[in-house]
């Protein structure tokens, strides 16, 4: 059987794919379709069900909390498992190792993104003097440039400072390196800076649009579409805090895939059939990785939704029993945790494509949440009345879908910071547990403090460990194997020593 030669690549250190492709067997057939090459991107561009890609992140933000307390099952083991993250130890990696983590192994985030930016390059190198249709090669550079501008994004939110940073400006902010080919160089390669990230980001989106803009088929969900590009478009500029871009985009994917999930008779008659995220949601527009990215050790059990979280909802949203389930007075026995996410649970059920349910998916539901807040932002800031007006727009559109109509009322003006805070409560609470919104949002709204207790031992009280308010922890250590590889990178400002208990 012929077979299309897979990249197999660790970081940024191995062979050029140039070299890669001309070393083969006999029996490997060298890539030359149009075809060929999409499905390197797909194989090696495209993060699968058994990529993780920032696992850790569950255990940091102000959406878990600790809990320890189970009289029928030893809790100890996965409660200090991964500890090292909940407690934003400068270390984690190396802490998680110790403590017997089998999750520290895959938290090496810069290495996965790099080696799927990689597997990326390939694809855009080659696809222009590929043997295929025009059409074709659109639509797989499209994706390829959308998923790059993706990687980038992430990598520059994890390991270098906000673009809005308070204290100083994007050009002047130490980023991430931007890899473009697959060509190694002997010059290895150093850190651009956060403005030069996000400028090869906005520059691959406008590529990704404009490509994949060009047939706009119907396309499988496990795959970037043009209104995907549009979504992530969204998202950067509300990062960058290009109001009108952020709306521009968003008002783009409602257009195009306006659908909310309905919340009245959820999961009737198999729930199975119907995940909160996965294909069976209609607000789908991607779904990829893997569901252990959210359910790491530790995750659900010893570590779980957090009751300042549970506070936020109102006793009649039907988020609040559908998104999380409250665990009764009987099953305490069983079940430490006073609340269990349900958004990220692996269904044995396959999908109507093939597909079984993945780890993270991009939802139409960002569309609307980046559109209010943008637009809040425009009232805030320029007075302008009919911002208010819109941003209550897209937010009651949402919010009407989460209340059974006879509890729902709809959200009227008020004033831009307490309308402000209103949208961010009501993503918090939309997104908790999904991907990385969360914590990259914290990081924008100005990094504040987050407090964490720690329960090691039944009976024995809580330990607190604190975040502080613009903590060095907000921007990630970049892990010691990939310095040992790159001498040439600056390390993130960290603690010295480990995080002690208050």
């Amino acid at each position: 059987m012929k077979k299309i030669i897979v990249i197999a690549i660790a970081g940024l250190s191995l062979m050029s794919c140039k070299k890669f492709l001309e070393e083969r067997s006999q029996s490997d057939v060298i890539p030359k379709t149009t075809k060929d090459f999409g499905e390197i991107l797909y194989t090696n561009g495209y993060p699968d069900n058994y990529t993780l890609m920032q696992p850790y992140l569950v255990m940091m933000d102000d959406d878990i909390q600790c809990y320890n307390g189970q009289p029928l099952a030893d809790q100890q083991a996965v409660i200090t498992a991964n500890a090292g993250a909940f407690q934003w130890q400068p270390n984690f990696i190396d802490v998680c190792n110790r403590t017997g983590s089998s999750d520290a192994k895959n938290f090496n985030s810069w290495g996965t993104y790099y080696r799927l930016i990689l597997g990326v390059n390939v694809a855009l190198q080659y696809l222009d003097k590929s043997v295929g249709s025009d059409a074709e090669k659109a639509q797989y550079k499209g994706e390829a440039y959308a998923l790059r501008a993706f990687y980038n994004f992430m990598l520059v939110n994890l390991y270098a400072k906000p673009y809005n940073d308070s204290t100083t400006t994007p050009d002047k902010s130490v980023g991430i390196p931007l890899k473009l080919d697959p060509n190694l160089s002997e010059v290895l390669p150093k850190q651009n800076t956060v403005k030069e990230v996000y400028t090869q980001i906005t520059t691959d989106l406008d590529s990704a649009i404009y490509l994949l803009g060009l047939n706009k088929s119907d396309q499988k969900l496990f795959r970037i579409s043009h209104v995907a590009a549009h979504l992530l478009a969204s998202r950067v500029y509300l990062y960058m805090e290009q109001w009108d871009k952020a709306i521009a985009h968003a008002d783009y994917v409602i257009s195009y895939h306006p659908q909310l999930m309905e919340l009245n008779g959820w999961g009737d008659p198999n729930a199975d059939e119907k995940p909160i995220v996965g294909i069976g949601n209609v607000e789908t527009i991607w779904y990829y990785g893997s569901v252990l990215e959210h359910t790491i050790t530790g995750v659900p059990g010893a570590y779980d939704v957090s009751n300042d979280l549970v506070s936020k909802f109102e006793p009649n949203d039907l988020r609040n029993g559908i998104y999380f389930y409250v665990t009764p007075d009987w099953l305490k026995q069983y079940v430490t945790a006073d609340f269990s996410q349900m958004k990220n649970t692996a269904s044995g059920v396959p999908n109507s494509q093939g597909q079984m349910n993945m780890g993270s998916s991009w939802r139409s539901s960002e569309a609307y949440l980046n559109r209010a807040e943008a637009y809040v932002q425009l009232y805030k800031t320029k007075g302008d009345a009919n911002g208010a007006q819109e941003a209550l727009k897209s937010l009651n559109t949402l919010r009407a879908k989460r209340f059974s109509a006879g509890n729902f009322t709809p959200w009227t003006t008020h004033p831009a910071d307490q309308l402000l805070q209103m949208c961010r409560d009501e993503r918090r609470r939309e997104f908790f547990a999904e991907g990385t919104h969360r914590w990259m949002d914290l990081r924008r709204y100005g990094m504040p403090a987050i407090t964490h207790y720690y329960s090691p031992i039944i009976g024995g009280g809580n330990q607190v460990f604190t975040l502080a308010r613009r903590d060095p922890q907000y921007v990630l250590p970049i892990p010691n194997e990939v310095l040992l590889r790159n001498l040439s990178l600056i390390q993130n400002p960290q603690l010295v020593n480990l995080r002690q208990p208050q």
